[in-house]
């Protein structure tokens, strides 16, 4: 994974986070719904917007190339802690 396509997609997950914290979770808490699906209907977003970045994180997957960007946009929904959580970080 290049460093260049680790940035943009963080970056991704970053500003679709914080769309998610300023306009659908307000909304959420107002209906007074349950949180739980909050992580559902993030990724029902978040995932079609991480596809349309074109991003591809796993270069492995060359021969068939939608299944990398399938899984890049996958992580990019699931938001940047878990691409923090995915990175050889240092442990906790």
């Amino acid at each position: 994974m290049s460093v260049e396509v680790l940035g943009v997609a963080v970056t991704v997950a970053w500003v679709l986070m914080k769309l998610m914290d300023a306009i659908i979770s307000p909304l959420w808490d107002r209906f007074g719904l349950d949180r739980f699906w909050l992580l559902y209907v993030g990724l029902a977003i978040s995932v079609p917007l991480g596809w349309l970045a074109g991003l591809d994180a796993f270069p492995v997957f060359s021969q068939v190339p939608p299944i990398g960007r399938v899984l890049t946009a996958l992580v990019i929904g699931l938001g940047p802690s878990f691409i923090w959580d995915l990175t050889d970080g240092p442990k906790r």
